[in-house]
């Protein structure tokens, strides 16, 4: 599960890093047309209205030897043919706004998938640093444990008694750190005690859907994920806490 979970991390960076590089390749692509369609509309027209001033003031003539004559048809012929490419970009021009919308509709698709990648990556995030907590609390549990029937049936008081018992690591896996946890009840409770706490989890989590949850870590060695509506556990505590004064 957690090389599942690992390995769905690192396809959802890659999808998202995908994602951006081909936006961002699309709308280079797309400023470069434009840029150079416009070049190519203003030259046209400044060879356009050119011509079009020379075949004007060359038919305002009375007369013109054969020559020029023909030089001048050529001229109009040439002008109709600009004329013709200045609509041809003038449609590839609308072409490219459509291009634009497109591509605009696209960026929006694309931030609701990263978006959605987003939350999906910190989902899954959340559960493996749930499951390594969990699997943390499970060694502290078998550790206190061995550590009872080497010393009296007492548990230990604090994480550094518990170093043998826990083949001397100093984090479990998942980057869980002994600071990830407080000892509960010490000194009041042992193994005739089975449902009564000796870890939890330091600091509450809160669940995408509102809700709050903590990893306890019980004297037989079980460990619960508990959850509750606010940040207060303090009922649940209680009741698995000997009585006060006992």
């Amino acid at each position: 599960m957690k090389n599942f979970l690992a390995g769905f991390g690192v396809a959802v960076l890659i999808a998202c890093a995908l994602i951006v590089f081909l936006q961002r390749q699309a709308q280079d692509k797309l400023r470069a047309e434009d840029e150079s369609m416009r070049r190519q509309i203003a030259q046209l027209k400044a060879d356009n209205e050119k011509l079009s001033n020379f075949a004007a003031q060359t038919k305002s003539s009375p007369s013109l030897p054969d020559d020029q004559f023909n030089e001048l048809l050529k001229l109009r012929g040439e002008v109709d043919v600009l004329r013709r490419q200045v609509d041809d970009l003038c449609q590839q021009t609308n072409s490219l706004g459509k291009l634009r919308e497109e591509n605009q509709q696209l960026q929006s698709r694309d931030a609701a998938a990263q978006n959605q990648l987003d939350q999906i990556a910190a989902e899954a995030a959340f559960k493996q640093h749930r499951i390594d907590v969990a699997n943390a609390m499970k060694q502290l549990g078998l550790a206190m444990r061995i550590y009872a029937g080497d010393h009296n049936e007492q548990y230990a008081t604090n994480f550094d008694q518990l170093k043998d018992e826990l083949g001397g690591i100093t984090n479990f896996q998942g980057n869980v750190g002994f600071d990830t946890f407080d000892f509960m009840n010490v000194g009041l409770v042992n193994d005739t005690m089975p449902d009564k706490l000796i870890f939890r989890e330091k600091a509450p989590r809160q669940i995408s859907n509102g809700e709050w949850e903590r990893v306890y870590g019980l004297s037989d060695g079980s460990v619960q994920t508990v959850k509750s509506d606010d940040i207060n556990f303090t009922v649940w505590e209680q009741q698995h806490s000997p009585p006060p004064g006992q």
